[in-house]
């Protein structure tokens, strides 16, 4: 008896402990710096994790930036169960696709879908540095979603059309905002916002959201309401995540427009 109950306390610590590190999993609001970023060397230049847990749609949400140093490429590789988004930080990278090959600079975007074959060449004559948003739904894949969406791609920052806002703000370049193999709805558009404006007041969406900073410097309202949050910096590099129905608003607080990513997925 007395084993079959010690049995019982384990299984109960167990699965209490499990719980705790499911819980601990889930990627938080807040600002993920760059800098502060812990850096790995790798053969081909380095590489930092700026995001890594769960999300409510997805079971895993990662962030990698990756430095290619000059003449570096990264091996052909395929994955069958994530989905994978590049976005171009600094730089020229090749990036090639189940054979096809597409060179793109600073702020261009690719989506590779699930079982896509892809590889990674520096075509700079310096570093090239770029995020990999890896990520995983919690429901099951839809390939034949994805693929009549348009399958993978590569968007070249300078085929994007700006059309500038009437309020004097700034602007938008809208990428895309489709299905694909991971999600029913993927949206990505690149904002430059007007020194001193915000982009919009305090508001929230199911959708999570994620913020990419390419360049300046802005101040994040994130809160449980329009009021009574708290506000945190962030710069070039720097990624902020927004979970489902956090309230927040965005406001250039530098001297030059500020240019980022807002990604939303679900």
């Amino acid at each position: 008896m007395k084993n079959i109950k010690w049995f019982w306390v384990l299984m109960a610590a167990s699965l209490c402990g499990c719980a705790a590190i499911r819980k601990a999993d889930q990627i938080t609001s807040d600002v993920y710096a760059w800098k502060s970023a812990p850096v790995e060397k790798t053969e081909t230049g380095s590489r930092r994790v700026l995001v890594n847990g769960a999300a409510t749609d997805f079971a895993t949400m990662r962030i990698t930036g990756v430095t290619l140093e000059k003449g570096e490429s990264e091996k052909e590789s395929v994955s069958a169960d994530f989905e994978d988004m590049i976005v171009v930080k600094d730089g020229r990278l090749k990036i090639t696709i189940n054979g096809e090959s597409k060179t793109v600079g600073s702020g261009s975007v690719a989506i590779v879908m699930p079982g896509d074959k892809r590889s990674f060449s520096n075509a700079a004559d310096d570093d090239t540095t770029f995020y990999v948003l890896r990520y995983r739904s919690k429901n099951p894949m839809n390939a034949e979603r994805g693929k009549k969406a348009g399958g993978s791609f590569v968007m070249d920052w300078n085929d994007v059309k700006f059309n500038a806002s009437a309020d004097g703000k700034g602007g938008v370049r809208q990428f895309f905002s489709r299905a694909t193999a991971m999600g029913q709805r993927m949206d990505l558009h690149a904002t430059t916002l007007a020194p001193g404006k915000s982009s919009h007041d305090p508001h929230h969406h199911r959708a999570e959201e994620m913020i990419i900073m390419l360049d300046g410097n802005v101040e994040e309202y994130l809160g449980p309401a329009e009021q009574g949050g708290i506000s945190k910096r962030a710069r070039g590099g720097d990624i902020i995540y927004l979970k489902s129905n956090e309230y927040h608003a965005i406001r250039n607080v530098g001297t030059q427009p500020a240019l980022y990513f807002a990604f939303q997925f679900e």
